[in-house]
């Protein structure tokens, strides 16, 4: 779980696995909005709250914008809400785009994010070795059910010290030659054979680039909402993570799929913020 804070004056949401990162966060976007409330003059460095009558000059530069970002703070500190979770934006029912490469750590703070409050987790993800060593390494506890769903083969000797006993884990190896429609029918099994009924599920797909790249951009586009639907009946989150870098038709689905995203999320040092 972590702390959230939404801005009343715009549309920015964030949240933080500590409360005291708020501080920070809180005050350096709030400070954006009235930038014209610090100044410089005489050598000298001077802030004026436009919340309260308080106000401050001095010479240290430094240490008057990080006091000026904790009285910001002070401000909407009662406004933080803690123990939320992402998905809450969405009543763990939607689509989740996530502007991070599914191969770096900071994907790995969000995805653990997610998985760790699911019972049933699936994961069609290129590196489930890496999957593996997240979950294990970050999460408490495993969910009741992982399924991991790859095109290449587990090696377990690159996870050696991971122990598997006692821990409901499948995985499932795709031949990469399967059509979007064998794809997604893998899934929705996947989802008949493991889903209990109420329980939250965590979709992840780590391999959307893959998709753009093996799909023309009407059959990924279609791929998505179909699965997004297959999700929705069930009860659960699609998280789609994404690097628009990775091919030149990413950005032309992404826009595509503009109303089938509920929600789209950066990765920023281990905090969470929603982009509109």
């Amino acid at each position: 779980m972590v702390s959230r804070w939404a801005c009343g004056r715009c549309g920015f949401v964030a949240w933080t696995r500590d409360r005291s990162e708020m501080v920070d966060v809180t005050g350096s976007h709030l400070l954006a909005h009235d930038s014209d409330a610090l100044s410089t003059s005489d050598f000298r460095v001077s802030w004026d709250c436009p919340y309260c009558a308080t106000a401050k000059t001095t010479y240290d530069s430094g240490g008057a914008v990080a006091e000026f970002k904790r009285h910001l703070y002070e401000h909407v500190a009662d406004r933080v809400a803690d123990g939320t979770h992402v998905a809450e934006r969405v009543n763990w029912d939607g689509v989740v785009r996530v502007d991070a490469s599914a191969a770096g750590d900071e994907a790995d703070a969000l995805r653990t994010h997610f998985h760790a409050a699911a019972g049933l987790v699936v994961a069609v993800t290129p590196s489930p070795e890496r999957l593996v060593r997240a979950l294990d390494e970050a999460l408490d506890a495993w969910p009741r059910r992982a399924v991991i769903v790859s095109t290449g083969e587990y090696d377990f000797e690159a996870t050696p010290d991971v122990d598997f006993e006692g821990r409901n884990v499948e995985i499932v190896e795709l031949d990469p030659r399967l059509s979007p429609a064998e794809v997604g029918e893998t899934v929705s099994r996947i989802l008949d054979d493991n889903h209990e009924p109420g329980e939250r599920v965590s979709l992840e797909v780590s391999v959307f680039h893959q998709i753009v790249a093996a799909f023309d951009v009407e059959r990924s586009v279609a791929f998505i909402r179909m699965l997004a639907a297959r999700l929705a009946d069930a009860g659960g989150v699609l998280q789609l993570y994404v690097d628009a870098d990775a091919d030149r038709n990413v950005a032309t689905v992404l826009n595509l799929l503009d109303e089938t995203i509920d929600l789209t999320v950066a990765v920023d040092d281990g905090q969470f913020v929603r982009r509109p």
